[in-house]
């Protein structure tokens, strides 16, 4: 496993600097309601090349950048936007506007329905599609007559339903093809699967490494809030519970980052037991996140459930987080599967 070198670093720094100064959770913050989507900000980040290092290949700068845009749980659509983007490049298309993927199930896995396509136009049903109140196009899978095939999908020609979602920093939508006109990528067969699997390890990688920035700010903030409160003439921090809760914390939060940064060296080196290695870090990585926020809210006390503070929109996007691409149970399945092969 390789560290990050201080370019990578660097770069995921001047994200993280971004992020301070245009505070992207200040919309969201004082009553409940569907995220207020900054398109400056992520127009911004966009221009200053915020997508290029998925698009190069550059796994490990691509996760730290992940890991800055949870650290602020920022209601942004870079996850949806960079696998939608690996893609339509894998199949042999070019990426024109915001565009988020199609081929989510109710599981958590890229199993949807694929659309049916006639006469270049496509019908159905998409059932969950990530920031599809934002983006402009969706990519999504068709049954075409030469087999199934990726195709693009404008949000202006479908009907888009927004979905009751617990964290509504990064909405799911329901979109709905009633001949929309489609546009076909070249790559079929082999290729194709190819092209959607190394895609999805990218998606899982990136996951993997915003859950790391979500838990890093539970941990950082609760140890904070922990030196601060007082009770009965002592700082909570004082006490040996809390300091033994705090110290599991920390264990799980740098357990995830040792496995963000194996898998993020995996992809980037095309390992072949690259699978294998995404399937066990997020086995790993989505109950330990889920774990730091329980740790975060029971020390927090009520201040934590109150709509004031940040904490709650943290623990909600890991306990969506944990389901999102798969549960913990679905990914040890396919870690026991390669190891039986």
């Amino acid at each position: 496993m390789k560290l990050a070198s201080t370019e990578q670093a660097d770069f995921a720094g001047s994200v993280s600097a971004l992020l301070r100064k245009r505070d992207p959770l200040e919309r969201m913050r004082h009553a409940p309601g569907p995220r207020r989507f900054d398109a400056g900000l992520w127009s911004e980040l966009v221009a200053n090349g915020l997508l290029e290092p998925a698009e190069a290949g550059d796994v490990v700068t691509a996760c730290l950048v992940a890991e800055a845009l949870g650290r602020a749980a920022a209601p942004l659509p870079f996850l949806s936007a960079s696998a939608a983007g690996a893609l339509v490049v894998a199949a042999g298309g070019e990426v024109t506007g915001l565009a988020t993927y199609g081929l989510l199930a109710e599981d958590g896995t890229w199993s949807a329905p694929a659309l049916e396509i006639r006469d270049g136009l496509v019908h159905g049903t998409l059932p969950f599609v990530p920031d599809a109140d934002v983006a402009e196009v969706v990519v999504a899978a068709v049954r075409a007559p030469e087999g199934r095939r990726l195709a693009l999908v404008r949000t202006s020609d479908t009907t888009v339903d927004l979905l009751e979602n617990l964290d509504a920093t990064q909405p799911l939508a329901r979109v709905v093809c009633r001949a929309s006109p489609a546009t076909l990528l070249p790559a079929g067969g082999d290729a194709l699967t190819a092209a959607i699997g190394e895609a999805r390890l990218l998606a899982l990688a990136l996951h993997s490494a915003t859950l790391l920035g979500l838990a890093t700010w539970l941990l950082d903030t609760t140890v904070e809030y922990a030196g601060q409160r007082v009770q009965f003439g002592l700082p909570i921090a004082a006490r040996q519970a809390v300091k033994h809760r705090c110290a599991n914390m920390l264990v799980q939060v740098e357990s995830i980052r040792s496995m963000v940064l194996e898998l993020a060296d995996a992809l980037a080196a095309g390992a072949d037991d690259r699978a294998l290695v995404a399937a066990t870090t997020m086995a790993w990585t989505t109950e330990a996140a889920e774990e730091v926020a329980g740790g975060a809210f029971q020390l927090h006390g009520g201040i934590g459930f109150t709509w004031e503070h940040d904490l709650h929109h943290y623990f909600k996007r890991c306990t969506v987080g944990a389901l999102l691409l798969g549960t913990a149970g679905h990914h040890r399945a396919q870690v026991a599967a390669a190891l039986t092969a």
